[in-house]
């Protein structure tokens, strides 16, 4: 791992031009949802070093509740938006994957946001969309 910050329960870092975010269960506990958008656009730009990375957001140690709580926060953050190339959701279940999809329906959350069930196609999409935005990038 190039680069890591530690937040309580909250684990971010970067490798392989990915920012990768564990949320763990009890994260609630110690933040108050107010300040969480902030958090984790502060992590993520001081990882990202002003680079366009895509970022990766693992819920799968979430409960469901506070999952759709922080995913409303997470998703729909023009901060976070602005200063990533993709956010990509990992959940652990299918009818997570479902509620959060729902929630981009119904509440018109940013459809530009995925959510994958497996770890490794998570993975798998972020890196390719790296390699096509800085392959178009240097084409320019």
């Amino acid at each position: 791992m190039e680069n890591e910050i530690h937040i309580n329960n909250i684990k971010i870092w970067l490798n392989r031009n990915v920012i990768y975010c564990d949320i763990y269960n009890d994260f609630d506990k110690n933040y108050s949802l107010d300040g969480v958008e902030d958090l984790f656009y502060e992590a993520i730009s001081i990882l990202s070093n002003e680079t366009y990375l895509p970022v990766i957001f693992n819920f799968s140690e979430l409960n469901t509740l506070y999952g759709l709580r922080l995913f409303r926060i997470l998703s729909n953050s023009l901060k976070i938006e602005n200063a990533v190339l993709s956010k990509v959701f990992l959940v652990k279940k299918n009818k997570h994957k479902v509620l959060l999809s729902l929630c981009q329906i119904f509440y018109g959350f940013n459809f530009s946001n995925l959510i994958f069930k497996d770890s490794n196609l998570a993975i798998e999409y972020s890196s390719e969309n790296y390699t096509v935005f800085n392959s178009l990038s240097c084409d320019g």
